[in-house]
């Protein structure tokens, strides 16, 4: 029976700065071993290049968030796996150097890179809501102004206007000094509505299609209709109430 090797049995993470990854053990020691790989970051420079060249190119970044190849990251970013000195600076638990698990762990990393360039720049110290966050600040600023410029602008030129009368606010506030909020115009007087008396109770006709909204009900019809017929009573009751307005 073969038993799993570290490679197979790895869990990577890539965090900027840092390679680290769980390897499972074998029948003779099954304890779960850490390993960890810290990785030089970009540089400002570096970091700035990158960033530079993806505003000058949004199809770069749409294809660097769809884990499209990347060949430019060869020469801004190029991978901090090269050349293998990153196994000699491998720590795992297991306590031995240049062990299995550090050459699985860096094997592993060295797969998921291919596979998504931008692990790439996570792992370099650029993760992908720091690179969207520089790449958009960048754009936000190189956009032209809105029409009619900004509000300071706009404040401005308001100003060398000059107003032409009072502003809402100066009108509401001599209105609210004076008393005059709240003080029916003249035209309120001239409105006047006429109350013609309602059916009464008996001349009303059956409930109509309401009883369509209460399908299987038994009595629909006339519950409505005694509705209808009380609503009818207070009416004329409130109707009644009402003192004719004096000439």
């Amino acid at each position: 029976m073969e038993t799993a090797g570290p490679a197979e049995g790895l869990r990577l993470e890539i965090e900027p700065g840092w390679l680290k990854g769980k390897a499972d053990g074998d029948i003779e020691s099954p304890e779960t071993y850490e390993v960890s790989v810290q990785v030089e970051k970009l540089n400002p420079a570096a970091r700035e290049a990158v960033l530079a060249y993806l505003e000058e190119d949004p199809q770069a970044l749409y294809r660097l968030l769809a884990g499209q190849d990347a060949p430019w990251l060869d020469e801004l970013a190029p991978s901090p796996l090269r050349g293998g000195e990153l196994a000699a600076e491998a720590r795992c638990t297991c306590g031995r150097a240049d062990c299995a698990h550090a050459a699985a762990l860096l094997a592993a990393a060295a797969r998921r890179l291919a596979a998504e360039p931008l692990q790439q720049l996570t792992l370099l110290g650029l993760p992908r809501e720091a690179l969207l966050a520089g790449v958009f600040d960048a754009w936000a600023k190189a956009a032209p102004p809105a029409a009619g410029g900004s509000a300071a602008e706009s404040a401005a030129r308001a100003k060398e206007k000059g107003p032409s009368g009072p502003s809402p606010g100066e009108w509401v506030a001599e209105a609210a000094a004076e008393g005059r909020l709240h003080r029916p115009g003249p035209q309120l007087r001239e409105l006047a509505v006429q109350l013609s008396p309602p059916p009464s109770a008996d001349q009303l006709g059956p409930a109509g299609d309401w009883t369509g909204l209460l399908p299987g009900v038994r009595g629909a019809s006339k519950a409505l209709a005694l509705i209808a017929r009380g609503a009818a009573k207070q009416a004329d009751q409130k109707r009644r109430s009402l003192k004719p307005p004096s000439p």
